[in-house]
């Protein structure tokens, strides 16, 4: 039986084919925690902020990651640890960024996550929901309809640090209808995957309420 790869993998791949096109693969990347960020409702952790080519992202990370690295050294790299995982993800989010290709880089104003959390509810109203990931609010949004396995729920939301996970690798066995990944942290994984992602509020970045 074949080895499904883990999500973030698939990601970095389509990702490195995109930066050799473009001739950006050995282009530094700077990863600095910086706990003044403002987080997703959605994430509790470490916001790592990422920077390449001037384009700034976040990752909200279960413990600081600190590094200057190249997207090169993703090649091929296995990523089995979640730390490798989050600094992956994070530069998924600052490379997609620059490439125009993701917009929702950081979180929204904490005054906006009433309205977030009032939009994503309509959005799983009356569905069987499965949480990749901690996120208590979603959780309290889902009531009743909460599953405890992915094959009996509608929709599967994923955030960061569910993303990160060992078990992530089971949201490759499933229809991308079914996926909806919350928050700026995943941006640029479903934007390389090609899943629905919901972020209303998020920002390109940290000065104005730009979409």
């Amino acid at each position: 039986m074949k080895t499904q790869m883990h999500p973030l993998n698939s990601a970095v791949k389509a990702l490195i084919q995109m930066m050799e096109e473009c001739g950006i693969s050995e282009s530094p990347i700077l990863l600095t925690p910086d706990y003044d960020l403002p987080k997703c409702a959605y994430e509790k952790g470490v916001p790592v902020q990422v920077i390449f080519g001037g384009r700034s992202a976040v990752f909200v990370a279960d413990e600081p990651v600190k590094a200057t690295t190249k997207a090169s050294f993703m090649v091929d790299a296995p990523l089995k640890k979640a730390t490798q995982r989050a600094a992956a993800a994070g530069i998924l989010n600052a490379v997609t960024g620059f490439l125009c290709t993701s917009r929702k880089l950081h979180a929204c104003r904490q005054e906006e996550h009433a309205e977030c959390r009032t939009e994503l509810a309509r959005k799983i109203q009356n569905k069987r929901i499965y949480c990749c990931g901690n996120m208590p609010d979603v959780r309290k949004l889902a009531g009743n309809y909460l599953v405890d396995r992915p094959e009996d729920a509608d929709i599967i939301l994923v955030t960061g640090d569910g993303l990160t996970r060992d078990d992530a690798v089971i949201l490759s066995e499933i229809p991308k209808e079914k996926l909806l990944y919350l928050g700026p942290s995943t941006v640029g994984a479903a934007n390389l995957l090609h899943c629905e992602h919901f972020c209303p509020f998020g920002r390109a970045n940290l000065q104005t309420s730009e979409d």
